[in-house]
């Protein structure tokens, strides 16, 4: 197994996630990555992402686990020469099975375009349409922890099963700080396990 630690940038930012698994799938062929298959009636090729990314979202810490006997480096070399503008791979580790990140992933840091300052985050209600409906959810558990990234305000949402899409932050932090923010201007710069009560970056569950 190999994991890509890749970034979603440029225009690139702008795929859906459906999209994207065509595009991963087309650039491993062009690539000539070999990639194993599952057993079965319908056999499929084993690539498996961390929890999808909102759409318009900028991101240095994407995942992609690839079940090939490739070395790691060339991997990540012939992925690098056959990826379009904004999708580019970091790093390269080598696991010996499949450490299921779009499951075991609870959390990440996002960077918004807003001076940081501090804010109280007790009870935060958004408010967002799903299937033509107005719905309004008080996410205050949902985000687990405020910092200053630079001078600007980072936090650490929940992701995965639990789930707390940057995006629809983004009004109430419109309201507070009384500038409009935009969605291409978020950052996910990493993503977390939770272990022993704490979070652990993916990059030191990896290495």
């Amino acid at each position: 197994m190999i994991v890509l630690k890749y970034q979603k940038r440029d225009e690139a930012r702008f795929i859906s996630h459906i999209d994207l698994l065509r595009h991963i799938s087309r650039i491993l062929l062009r690539a000539e990555i070999p990639v194993k298959r599952s057993n079965g009636f319908n056999p499929h090729a084993l690539v498996f992402f961390s929890p999808p990314l909102a759409l318009g979202v900028t991101s240095m810490a994407e995942y992609l686990t690839i079940d090939t006997d490739m070395p790691a480096e060339e991997v990540l070399t012939r992925f690098n020469a056959s990826t379009p503008n904004g999708l580019h791979a970091i790093c390269a580790y080598g696991c010996e099975k499949n450490p299921n990140l779009q499951a075991r992933v609870s959390a990440a840091d996002y960077i918004y375009p807003y001076p940081y300052r501090e804010i109280d985050f007790s009870r935060v209600v958004i408010e967002y349409q799903k299937k033509g409906e107005t719905v309004k959810e008080d996410v205050s558990s949902k985000i687990f922890s405020a910092r200053d990234e630079d001078g600007m305000l980072c936090l650490r949402l929940a992701t995965g099963g639990v789930n707390l899409r940057p995006d629809r932050l983004l009004a109430t932090l419109d309201g507070i700080y009384g500038i409009k923010g935009s969605v291409t201007d978020i950052i996910k710069t990493a993503q977390y396990v939770a272990a022993d009560g704490k979070f652990v970056d993916v990059d030191d569950i990896l290495s």
